[in-house]
């Protein structure tokens, strides 16, 4: 799995992207061959399950929230395997793992596998529900017939959205090269500014992901006008980054979406997650997918408090998706 293979996270390490001068110091935790990933941190940005309720109701208690513990691939909204190793010894590793609470106010398994949910479930953690969009490969021949399976006026408005003056390229494997991953860094930085972010990954990243593992990689790019960068592996594509020189209407949208399913149809990949947010993604063919995370709070008044929220908000996350179910765009068969 791309998400979880040692040169992704090699990436991230040689390039400085993830380091403990950017409020986020890498812990690896070990039991035999098996390893547990996480960070110590200062802050809770580029997690997209949301804390900053928790961290401001702790501050205004004047009791400290960070340094907190947080599990996840970086930077990156997508379930991975947290626990890694072919002994599967996760009691040991959670084990060490939660020595560290001592010093940490909390701890975040964020987009957790449904086994690992329910082992840490089982470990008094706290169980948390959000949602995605993800496209699922239904066993399409070709982005027609994935089209064919939609209401007739849904299926020609993304037609009418697919119509551009710009050529569109899918790069990926040996054809990528370090001025793509120049290129996409240029992008990357474009909607930072565009969004006043922070600008995470280094232009390094780019160039180490496209050197070590360009099968892994698909770069669209329209011309020198925009770019959209995914990760991918035989079962899932990762929507990823993506930046403009300038608006072009449904641009996004066909560098983003379209290019992604048209990808994964023809790769015969599973799943296609998009990123975080957009219901906008609904009409394109993207259904709201529950997504899972476990948590751990030292504070016993805090706990009892953080429980009885996730607890309220599961039930609002379940009753949104349902109505947003009925919101899809496909055919009734």
């Amino acid at each position: 799995m791309i998400l979880t293979h040692p040169l992704f996270w090699q990436a991230f390490k040689d390039s400085g992207s993830i380091h403990e001068s950017r409020g986020m110091k890498l812990i690896e935790l070990k039991a035999g061959d098996s390893t547990l990933v996480t960070f110590s941190k200062n802050h809770s940005y580029g997690e997209y399950i949301f804390d900053w309720a928790w961290a401001d109701a702790y501050h205004r208690s004047n009791i400290p929230y960070y340094p907190k513990l947080t599990s996840m691939v970086p930077f990156t909204p997508a379930t991975a395997p947290h626990f890694w190793g072919p002994s599967c010894n996760w009691d040991k590793l959670l084990g060490l793992h939660d020595e560290l609470l001592t010093h940490h106010s909390s701890a975040h398994f964020l987009f957790t596998t449904k086994e690992e949910q329910r082992f840490l479930i089982e470990n008094n953690y706290l169980a948390r529900l959000s949602f995605q969009y993800h496209f699922f490969n239904e066993g399409y021949s070709d982005f027609d017939d994935f089209l064919g399976k939609l209401k007739n006026k849904k299926a020609k408005n993304i037609r009418e959205e697919r119509k551009f003056n710009l050529k569109i390229q899918r790069i990926t494997g040996d054809e990528l090269t370090l001025a793509h991953a120049h290129e996409m860094y240029e992008f990357y930085l474009l909607t930072l500014k565009e969004k006043n972010a922070i600008p995470y990954l280094t232009r390094e990243f780019f160039e180490n992901l496209i050197n070590n593992l360009p099968h892994n990689i698909l770069y669209v790019r329209a011309e020198d006008k925009a770019g959209a960068f995914f990760y991918y592996d035989q079962n899932s594509l990762y929507g990823r980054y993506w930046g403009a020189k300038e608006y072009i209407p449904n641009l996004h949208f066909e560098l983003c979406y379209y290019q992604g399913i048209e990808f994964a149809i023809e790769k015969k990949i599973s799943v296609f997650e998009a990123g975080a947010q957009g219901e906008h993604k609904i009409a394109r063919g993207f259904r709201p997918t529950l997504i899972t995370s476990a948590h751990k709070i030292n504070h016993p008044g805090f706990s009892q408090a953080i429980e009885q929220y996730v607890k309220d908000e599961g039930v609002e996350v379940k009753r949104i998706t349902e109505e947003l179910m009925r919101l899809l765009p496909f055919a009734k068969k």
